[in-house]
């Protein structure tokens, strides 16, 4: 490994590497093995974005884990589950374009009500085309002429 100086104490110590880091969230603590250039003189480390971004899906795992939410694997797999790209689960289900990319990456939690509906989903995919075909045509600007797994139009059998 290449030592360098330590942006923060100057000292030619500091090395990027992963170390065992604690994170405390809601007064509950964990350890993740976090990558950075870590000082051995000041024992302070600088996070680069990179090194912050692999590992964000394992932070918001711990946190979904407290705040009794789904991780972001397991959004990933009932999105594939019911056969949903992330720009069409996010169309669905909304927060935004990207939403369900931050989701899986670990960048955003999902809402409360997000991960209860998905793990209905996750239980019985149909209630999707039930909740759709009960919506009275209301749905009806959520679906695109190429949506045709989902639903032709409001009023038709599914």
């Amino acid at each position: 490994m290449t030592v360098k100086h330590c942006n923060l104490c100057g000292e030619l110590a500091a090395e990027h590497k992963a170390k065992e880091f604690k994170h405390t969230y809601k007064g509950t603590s964990f350890v993740i093995n976090q990558p950075a250039d870590w000082c051995g003189a000041c024992g302070e480390g600088i996070i680069n974005p990179e090194d912050n971004l692999s590992t964000s899906v394992e932070v918001q795992t711990e946190k979904s884990k407290i705040d009794g939410l789904l991780p972001p694997r397991a959004i990933k797999a009932i999105r594939k589950k019911l056969g949903f790209t992330q720009r069409e689960a996010s169309k669905y289900f909304g927060g935004g374009a990207n939403a369900f990319n931050r989701y899986e990456n670990g960048v955003n939690p999902p809402s409360r009500p997000l991960s209860l509906l998905l793990i209905t989903l996750e239980n019985d995919p149909s209630a999707l085309k039930k909740a759709i075909a009960n919506s009275n045509g209301s749905f009806d600007y959520l679906i695109s002429a190429n949506d045709e797994s989902l639903v032709v139009s409001s009023d038709k059998a599914l």
